[in-house]
């Protein structure tokens, strides 16, 4: 008998580490997969074969590169923050969170080529809406992962109310969307202006998404 109910206890240890494994493996994949794509834009930043050593030149051969740059890590940083944010409320994975994580990081790890392309074809439409459908696809792989956790699968504690769940789904999928608009709206931006637009505009619905969040019952956490 007693080796009986220590079997039992074993199996049920094994359980607990199982799911414990799937969920740390998962997110030291996403974590990794992050910081390799926000590593590699620096890749695409070339020193100009035909500089005359001033700082006028240097910046108008630069500047292009460096707005680019500027503007993925911003979009890899948000959506690595939104990531986050929702796997700390996410208890535990299944397979369909990981399919859904995997198309998510499979998307991410084409934004540094994305980040080439409309840094080399600024001045084409086509460029910017290929650059921003990527970032509205990003948005959307997020919103099904939250989506399926939170309101699909009981994933997410019952701390976090269905009106915080709705909300953050919604806002998950108006936010690429809005981004996209943003690229198209500004043809000619000069360099610097989409990437502090950008900036501003984080900072802005950050403060917006925590004053709501606990406008609608929601613990800090959540925010």
């Amino acid at each position: 008998m007693a080796g009986d109910s220590d079997l039992l206890d074993t199996t049920e240890g094994l359980e607990d580490r199982r799911r414990r494994h799937w969920y740390d493996r998962l997110m030291m994949l996403a974590d990794g997969v992050f910081a390799v794509a926000i590593t590699f834009l620096v890749s695409y930043i070339a020193a100009p074969a035909d500089w005359d050593g001033g700082w006028t030149s240097l910046w108008s051969r630069l500047a292009h590169q460096l707005d680019a740059y500027a503007m993925s890590f911003l979009v890899i940083s948000i959506y690595w923050l939104a990531h986050r944010r929702f796997m700390a409320m996410i208890v535990s994975v299944d397979a369909p969170v990981t399919v859904l994580t995997l198309v998510l990081l499979g998307l991410v790890v084409l934004v540094p080529p994305a980040t080439r392309l409309i840094e080399a074809n600024s001045r084409l439409p086509m460029a910017r809406l290929v650059y921003g459908a990527l970032v509205v696809a990003i948005g959307a792989a997020m919103a099904l992962i939250w989506g399926y956790a939170a309101l699909i699968a009981t994933l997410v504690p019952p701390e976090v109310n269905r009106r915080v769940r709705w909300f953050l789904l919604a806002l998950m999928l108006f936010t690429p969307a809005f981004f996209l608009l943003l690229t198209l709206a500004i043809p000619n931006a000069r360099p610097g202006e989409t990437p502090l637009v950008l900036a501003a505009l984080f900072l802005i619905g950050w403060r917006l998404r925590r004053w709501t969040v606990r406008k609608l019952g929601g613990q800090p956490y959540v925010a």
